[in-house]
């Protein structure tokens, strides 16, 4: 395998919750930003999708009788753009420059997700951060991730969870699931594990990017993923 230049991360909304279970733990986020800036300091690009989960998940709101399927995917955009202004403050706290950019017309100095602006930030070596999803409803971060690793150059997607891998079941709910280390995308859209979206599966494997599965409770957990010195899972044609 070629030399990793550049990751995408995938971290999601409830990684970020206080105690309450909502909104933000400014030490998991500092955790996290830390996390990130340990892969830069060792000449490896990052490019992050967050989640909204923290404020509000879409799909929760999907089935509601008097909330529309489209107007739920809106508030749920919506939650991962405060997400990334939260990450991108966060990590200039630890001098790491970032961008947000957006298929979304907003203000607080987000730009433009189009080729050109892309661009210029990956020779700039910012962290590049996408929100807002793609500014349409019915579409997973998961799948966000996969169009945002490919439109900034990213070898692998490390998506940092609440789990350590992927297992046959849950392992929270079924004590008999066991754990796959390596699985192939096919064969993960065929056993429909549910561990990421099926949509994000496909975009995948036609780009050839492997996707990590790990925990984010492990420390420095984002470097150690990289060089595969943690417990995970790899999705990979192979």
């Amino acid at each position: 395998m070629l030399p990793i230049r550049r990751v995408l991360v995938k971290i999601s909304g409830e990684i970020m919750v206080d105690d309450r279970g909502f909104g933000f733990s400014l030490d998991r986020v500092s955790r996290i930003c830390q996390d990130v800036k340990e892969v830069i300091d060792a000449g490896i690009g990052v490019t992050i999708v967050v989640g909204g989960g923290n404020i509000i998940r879409g799909r929760d709101w999907r089935d509601n009788r008097i909330v529309k399927p489209e107007t739920a995917d809106a508030m749920g955009m919506l939650s991962t753009v405060v997400n990334g202004i939260m990450l991108r403050d966060v990590l200039a706290h630890y001098e790491v420059s970032a961008e947000i950019v957006s298929n979304l017309n907003l203000p607080f100095d987000i730009s433009h997700s189009n080729s050109f602006n892309i661009s210029k930030m990956l020779t700039q070596n910012k962290v590049i951060i996408f929100v807002g999803g793609i500014g349409l409803p019915y579409c997973s971060t998961d799948t966000v991730s996969v169009i945002a690793a490919s439109l900034s150059s990213c070898d692998v997607i490390l998506k940092a969870t609440n789990v350590d891998g992927i297992y046959s079941g849950d392992p929270k709910i079924h004590q008999e699931a066991t754990y796959i280390p390596e699985i192939t995308y096919r064969e993960a859209i065929d056993r429909r594990l549910h561990f990421i979206d099926e949509t994000a599966l496909v975009l995948a494997s036609q780009r050839n990017i492997p996707i990590y599965i790990f925990s984010i409770e492990e420390a420095n957990c984002l470097i150690r993923a990289i060089k595969k010195d943690i417990k995970l899972s790899v999705v990979s044609k192979n």
